[in-house]
């Protein structure tokens, strides 16, 4: 019997990276899944490779979401596993960041986990229990340079987690998993291109090594399941160790926010000779 044969769970970011692993994980598990991405042609390759039940949408937008929940619960008789995984990173000093980049980091990051959480307790207050995980990260009390905007809307996600631990315990247990560098994610896969960019940030590593999407989805899995039954309002720290020794992490992103101002001037320079 799997870990969560009795489980309803839905999974936000379920098309790509630790998102998807969770889809295959809980899956293998015995839960009934429905997950959330932006991207059609991610939830359909998904949907077809997994049987799980797959919504397009963005979870800044609050209808679409409600939406989606309400049919994911009407489909699988119920919800009783959250985990919100969906997040949208940027670059960009404080003080250089526009008003639109800001508004998505805080749309997405903040608000898009609040829709979510909201829509599904009141599920989970109906079956009687519940499993609440938002996967934030380690930036959101660690923040790497020109990250401000991204840790700042992420960290909120804590908040949330240890509000819903107080308001909703015994039925819904909450807690969040503060991920270091993952290995498939956009951010890690666009550094890793660079050795010398990537290099040192693994130098200072503890494991010499970013974290592996299934890694991380197997700590999701825990604290999805009854096995972590005396766990609420915690955070768990995955990163391999990666905050406690990180002094190549800002020079590099240093060297990235430089190289990804340097392309947009170019691009901008190419579209005005093409003009």
């Amino acid at each position: 019997m799997g870990l969560l044969e009795v489980a309803k769970a839905v999974i936000t970011g379920g098309g790509a990276s630790v998102g998807r692993a969770c889809v295959e994980l809980f899956l293998e598990e015995g839960a009934q899944v429905a997950f959330f991405e932006i991207r059609e042609e991610r939830t359909r390759e998904v949907v077809n490779s997994t049987g799980a039940l797959g919504y397009t949408l963005d979870i800044a937008d609050k209808k679409s979401v409600v939406a989606a929940m309400t049919d994911a619960a009407k489909k699988m008789g119920g919800i009783t596993v959250l985990v919100n995984v969906a997040s949208q990173g940027g670059l960009n000093r404080v003080h250089e960041t526009p008003d639109d980049e800001l508004d998505r980091m805080i749309d997405v990051n903040l608000k898009g986990n609040y829709y979510t959480t909201r829509a599904a307790i009141p599920y989970m207050l109906k079956a009687g229990k519940g499993s609440i995980v938002q996967f934030s990260t380690v930036g959101a009390f660690r923040p790497g340079y020109s990250e401000g905007s991204y840790c700042a809307a992420k960290a909120g996600q804590f908040t949330l987690s240890y509000l819903c631990a107080m308001e909703y315990s015994p039925v819904i247990r909450s807690n969040v998993i503060a991920s270091g560098w993952i290995e498939d994610s956009p951010t890690s896969r666009f550094i890793q291109k660079v050795p010398e960019w990537i290099d040192p940030i693994m130098a200072d590593h503890p494991m010499h090594r970013a974290m592996k999407s299934m890694e991380l989805t197997k700590v999701c899995l825990f604290l999805a399941s009854d096995m972590s039954s005396a766990i609420n309002g915690a955070t768990i720290v995955a990163d391999g160790g990666q905050t406690r020794t990180q002094p190549n992490l800002n020079a590099t992103l240093k060297k990235v926010l430089e190289a990804a101002k340097s392309r947009s001037t170019r691009q901008s320079a190419d579209r005005g000779s093409a003009g």
